[in-house]
């Protein structure tokens, strides 16, 4: 068995006195792709967040390379990657020059920039400014953001959000090497149920705030060869617990 890069334990977050989260367990073993899926509202970006340090939890616990949420949160960020909701950019920069600000505000303005933006898809940009960028390009650099620095975790939050089907199958295959030749622990979230099923190593599903399945992708696969997508849809809604 692998190590254990991100764990919660009887994890809760409640807002005005309503749970959100509710004793929400998961672990994600090192080098692995953990795909995350859940109805909108059922606390996936709400766990993101807790794990990330950038909201407590009412009761239980995070956990991300062995740091705790809480106390170690500024050390989490060092070492992770993230995508949460609808990423930021200075609108007057191009995509090189919003990347170099994010690596001096990380303390690493020697790393090579120019790779990533291939692996992306944006190194055709030049001095083009983020403001002309599509909802597609704004995507894909922040992909590169969150890889930029070379974090050991990626916590990425609709990563697939605006881009097209090749645009989709590209990204996976990223994210396919960099856990393959880099080792690099990616927990995603998506809607896109086929992309989910092709490159997540595991998969859970929250509903309510609850963990209502925990299993390996193969494991699923094999109980549900064909009816994988119909049958993590029925666990969503609830219908099967």
């Amino acid at each position: 068995m692998k190590e254990v890069a991100i764990s919660t334990h009887r994890l809760t977050k409640a807002f005005s006195g309503k749970e959100v989260i509710r004793e929400c367990q998961i672990s994600v073993e090192r080098a692995t792709i953990y795909g995350f899926l859940g109805r909108n509202g059922d606390g996936k970006t709400t766990v993101f967040k807790i794990l990330l340090g950038l909201c407590r939890p009412s009761a239980g616990r995070a956990t991300v390379l062995g740091m705790d949420s809480r106390k170690d949160a500024v050390n989490i960020l060092k070492h992770t990657g993230c995508l949460i909701e609808t990423p930021v950019f200075h609108e007057h920069l191009s995509a090189i020059e919003n990347l170099q600000l994010h690596l001096a505000y990380m303390g690493l303005e020697d790393r090579n920039i120019d790779p990533v933006l291939r692996q992306v898809g944006l190194m055709d940009t030049g001095t083009q400014p983020i403001s002309e960028f599509s909802f597609g390009m704004r995507q894909r650099l922040a992909i590169a953001r969150a890889v930029i620095h070379q974090p050991e975790v990626l916590i990425l939050d609709e990563p697939f959000n605006g881009l097209d089907p090749v645009s989709v199958k590209e990204m996976c295959f990223f994210f396919r090497q960099l856990v393959d030749k880099e080792g690099v622990t990616i927990l995603l979230s998506s809607h896109l149920l086929s992309e989910i099923e092709q490159v997540a190593d595991r998969i859970g599903v929250i509903v309510n705030g609850k963990i209502m399945l925990e299993q390996d992708t193969g494991e699923i696969r094999r109980k549900h060869p064909e009816d994988m997508g119909d049958y993590l849809i029925k666990v969503m809604e609830g219908k099967i617990k």
